[in-house]
């Protein structure tokens, strides 16, 4: 549940810029000739407005699995160098061409406790035949 709220106050911050956006620009166009000052007052909100609204759209896309967790951080990786930092697999499966799978409990990535049991605690990455992670998302754990 935790989760689906920081999603859902980050989505509604971005509709919140984006609307706020049009109607500076509405604004902006209806009173440029008349009023210069309040036109620069203007340019200043929609740079700030387009600022805001690519630094959430940004976070978003990196952290579309778990809000606490950055995934472009893993993507692209070597399976074997996450195995280093973290030290141990929850699972781990290599399949015969070399892909597969491993799972990290989201406590060893964040060094917090952060689900209840019945929440979305695991961490998957699939790997290629390359030791490349190419995917990644997070799932309840077995028996969970």
């Amino acid at each position: 549940m935790e989760t689906a709220v920081i999603y859902l106050l980050a989505y509604a911050l971005y509709a919140l810029i984006l609307i706020s956006l049009i109607i500076m620009l509405v604004i902006l166009v209806s009173k440029i000739k008349k009023h210069k000052k309040i036109g620069a007052k203007i340019y200043a909100g929609m740079i700030a407005g387009m600022l805001s609204g690519s630094i959430i759209t940004v976070w978003i896309c990196s952290h579309r699995s778990c809000p606490m967790i950055n995934d472009w951080a893993f993507l692209g990786n070597d399976i074997s160098t996450v195995e280093q930092k973290y030290e141990k697999f929850e699972r781990y499966n290599k399949r015969e061409d070399g892909s597969g799978y491993a799972v990290l409990m989201t406590e060893q990535i964040t060094g917090r406790e952060m689900y209840d049991s019945n929440d979305y605690s695991c961490y998957n990455m699939e790997f290629d035949q390359n030791g490349k992670i190419v995917k990644v998302y997070c799932s309840r754990p077995l028996g969970g």
